[in-house]
């Protein structure tokens, strides 16, 4: 789960008197992002909250997109799917302003009777109209964001809820809550692990006739668990 477009949120609002207040937007974005100089490499089964590069920079690079978001007056909310995961987004807007809310399936997720963390954040946007056709916006968010990492044959770190217990990616809380033990494999290893992170970015969207739209939008944001500065630029078509 990772922070869902800010400019397809505007855009549903400008174009909520067309087709029935619906409005669809289908994306394609690519992510890059580094640690700092200061990251550590962690010792194998060690308990700790250090930074590991290579999980960070073989992270998966790219993500296919789709949303579905309705507008009743300025009450917004919508379903939509990155990848496989499901995911709902809520809020509100304006003409030169908007919040929106979203998070995934797992709201409440429940690991050995305790609650899990949830896949979520929330996001502050405005904008302005240049034309009738176009928009340009800035955000910013916060977010609990949740990325998948392969890190190719060979060695691989895998999560752990305790040292001596097999492997369980749907018990993952954070990065402080679980031992990360190296394993092999010829295929390599495939994951997913969270991490908080804030930022903002921008976005323009052309609307090329009544009904069909482009967008671009640039996403910075800062890594506070991994110490990671992150990237994304997402490249959509939207119909409303």
């Amino acid at each position: 789960m990772r922070p869902p477009s800010a400019g397809a949120f505007m855009s549903a609002y400008q174009n909520r008197d067309s087709m029935g207040g619906f409005f669809f937007d289908a994306s394609f974005t690519v992510y890059t992002a580094s640690t700092s100089d200061s990251a550590i490499q962690a010792p194998e089964n060690e308990h700790s909250t250090s930074v590991w590069e290579e999980i960070v920079e073989t992270e998966w690079p790219f993500d296919l997109g789709m949303s579905l978001i309705r507008f009743i007056d300025h009450f917004g909310f919508g379903f939509g799917l990155q990848l496989s995961n499901p995911y709902m987004t809520l809020g509100t807007a304006f003409e030169h302003f908007g919040i929106m809310g979203w998070t995934d399936w797992r709201l409440i997720g429940v690991c050995d009777g305790k609650p899990e963390w949830f896949r979520g954040g929330i996001s502050v946007m405005e904008q302005i109209s240049p034309t009738k056709n176009m928009l340009v916006g800035l955000f910013q968010f916060a977010s609990r964001t949740e990325a998948i990492y392969t890190a190719g044959g060979g060695d691989y770190w895998i999560p752990h809820k305790k040292e001596d217990d097999s492997y369980s990616s749907s018990c993952w809380e954070d990065d402080t809550d679980c031992y990360w033990i190296k394993g092999t494999s010829d295929d390599g290893g495939f994951t997913y692990y969270g991490f908080i992170e804030y930022g903002g970015g921008a976005y323009m969207r052309y609307k090329m006739n009544s009904v069909f739209g482009l967008g671009l939008e640039f996403k910075y944001s800062y890594d506070v668990t991994y110490k990671a500065k992150r990237l994304a630029f997402t490249f959509s078509a939207f119909l409303g």
